[in-house]
Order: structure tokens, then sequence, then C-alpha cells
């Protein structure tokens, strides 16, 4: 069993340094690789990710890691994970990972300000509308006057669709919908520029990559959604796209998925990458084989994407498969039938940059350079 984990530990490594500009083991050690954050900068672009793990308390290498290739760090700082009760805050189980991503100057991105499954439960007490869009300011007011001056971009609202629930207007049926009403989402993204007006401000979905019926109804109504909160002039900058991305799943189409973001761009917004990665369920047990499919999924979705002009960020979700949400620990779907670790990210475990490293690399390089949109 060593002695087969050696062996394909040293296919992965042949596979990293075929794909390598350098072609040489230096560089496979990642202790002199291009940076990921500097080179999407030169592109007028931004790379981050989220840590997945509590910055304070990761071994050094991986500090470094994330130093040196993310500008942008995604915490996570939904409402029912920092708020017990109404207007209390704890932010300790994130302070750590908060401090680290300051000393490095890094701007913070992702965090969601109303998503359903991170409403607290206290919400549902609310006694009327009233008193539930009192709350919901509260929220918002609390949570970007505490970060003003550290977020790149806010997740205003986070999978507010669902054509699924079978309304017309393709939202998902929620605590918030059902407190709130249908104008919910126009009401945050106003709420947040109020009290912040620097960051970017977000509308961020899942499962809107492939060519298949369930995934364009979805479309539809992300852009039905659009549509609505730009006649109601809500203050609305970017699309998050997630981007969670599955090497069992068909039916990804280039020229579909190009059409998309071609629309998103025709009403005047910007597009990011929000939380990218790849489950390798099915894919061969042997680490060379899996890593080429898993950087070819990378490598089919960043061609269209880094070639949009509204594209103004990548963030994968985690850098290393060490820490990654894509684990049996987090849902028993994402188990492989081999039993193996997944190997879903830029970098495997041991910190080594993977071939979907190289594939970052090579998209941000050829990216059309564009005009960078920064917060300061």
């Amino acid at each position: 069993m060593v002695r087969r984990d050696c062996l394909q530990r040293l296919a992965a490594l042949a596979a990293s340094l075929e794909l390598s500009p350098s072609g040489n083991a230096h560089a496979a050690r990642g202790s002199s690789i291009l940076s990921l954050g500097d080179t999407a900068q030169k592109r007028g672009l931004q790379y981050g990710a989220t840590p997945e793990a509590d910055m304070a308390d990761v071994p050094a290498a991986y500090s470094e890691l994330f130093a040196e290739h993310c500008r942008l760090l995604a915490p996570n700082l939904s409402w029912a994970h920092v708020s017990k009760a109404p207007g209390q805050y704890d932010f300790s189980s994130e302070q750590g990972t908060l401090d680290f991503a300051q000393s490095y100057s890094m701007m913070l991105t992702g965090a969601h300000l109303l998503w359903h499954e991170e409403t607290p439960a206290w919400f549902a007490e609310a006694s009327d509308r009233a008193a539930a869009e009192r709350m919901v300011a509260d929220h918002i007011r609390a949570m970007t006057t505490r970060f003003a001056g550290r977020v790149y971009s806010w997740n205003v609202v986070n999978e507010a669709i669902n054509p699924g629930d079978g309304r017309e207007d393709g939202l998902r049926k929620s605590p918030l919908l059902a407190k709130l009403g249908d104008g919910y989402i126009a009401s945050a993204f106003r709420t947040a520029r109020e009290f912040d007006q620097r960051s970017l401000l977000v509308y961020n979905d899942y499962d809107l990559e492939l060519d298949n019926p369930e995934q364009e109804s979805r479309r539809r109504a992300l852009l039905g959604l659009l549509d609505n909160l730009l006649a109601a002039r809500a203050p609305i900058g970017a699309v998050g796209l997630q981007s969670h991305l599955k090497l069992q799943s068909c039916c990804f189409k280039q020229e579909v998925y190009r059409r998309f973001l071609g629309e998103i761009e025709a009403r005047g917004l910007k597009i990011m990458i929000t939380e990218l990665d790849v489950l390798d369920n099915g894919a061969p047990s042997n680490i060379a084989q899996r890593d080429r499919a898993v950087a070819e999924a990378y490598k089919r979705i960043l061609e269209v994407a880094l070639d949009s002009p509204a594209l103004i960020a990548v963030v994968t979700w985690g850098l290393s498969d060490r820490y990654t949400w894509l684990t049996p620990r987090y849902s028993p779907r994402f188990a492989r039938a081999d039993g193996l670790p997944g190997r879903p990210l830029p970098f495997d475990s041991d910190y080594a940059p993977k071939p979907a490293y190289w594939t970052l690399i090579r998209g941000l390089q050829d990216a059309p350079k564009r005009r960078a949109v920064y917060v300061e």
C-alpha cells in the first residue's frame, strides 16, 4: 500500500512537471512558482480562496501558501454563524482568519449577508413584516459598518432562486421570502449600499453552467431576477457564479456558457467566479489521471470565463486539498467509491502545485487584460 501510494504521488508530480512552464522539480515543489494573485492582478483580475480552516491554527506552510497566492479571502461570516441572538455578534470562530487576512492586507469576499440556509432561528420570531425588515436592516448595517474598508465584495443575497419551488418568478420559498415578500432582495442591496459606499455588491448563486433543462431554467430565473433588480434601481454591481463542478456531470457546452455570460455583461454587470472547485468522484484512483481530469474541468470553464471582459475575479473554494469541504465528513455524497480523499483544488495536501494550478496560471496569463475593479 505504501509503495503504491508513493508511485501515485510520483506520477502526480510527473504530471505537474509536464504542465509546468519551467518543467523543473524546483518549480513543482512550489518554492518558485508564479503567484496566482500577482498573475491575476497583471491582467486586471483578482484571485482568492476560502481557507476552509482557522488560519490561526494551520501549519506555517499553508499560511505562507495562502499569503503568496491569494489577494482575496472568503471567510464564513454568514448571519446564523456569527449571530445567536438579535443584535449580538460573536466573531471568535473567525477571528484568527480575519486577523490573518488583515495582517496580509487581503480584502474579504464571499461573505453572505442574506442566505436562507444561514438565517438565524430567532428570525422566525419576527412578529410582522416591519419587525423582520428591522432585523435584516440592523444585521446588514452591523456587518457593513464593522468591516468597512476591508471588504472587496459582499454577497448581499445568496441562492435566492429555485424554479423547482414553482413560483412564476423562480424565487426560492424561504423564511426570508415568507417574512419579507419578494422585494427583500432589492431592499437588501439598498441597505448595504446605504452603509457601505465602496464594496462591490453581489448576487450569488449555483448550478448555472450546464446545458440541461434544470440549469437552463435557473439561468432564466437568474436573468429575470437581475432585470427586476435593475428595473427597481437596486445597486447591484456583479453576479457571483459559484461553479462547484463535478467530473460526473455531462452537458457543459462552452457556447451555452459564453452566451449566458454575455447576457449578464449586456446588463452592465460584472461577473465573479466565487466558489470554484471540482468534485472528482467517478475519476480513476490513479492520481495523475485524476489530476488531469480535474484540470481539464477547470480549463473548460475558465477558457470561457476568463475571456469575458465582465469577469473581474476568480475565487476557489479552498486552495489545498488538505482543506476542502468536499469530504465525507461534510456529506456522504462526497465519498469516493475507492475511499481515497478527493483532489479538487490547485494544490495537493502537501501544498505542491497540481495540474489544476498550472491550468489556472496559464488561463490567467492568457486572459485579455481589462480595467481592474479595485476597492481600496
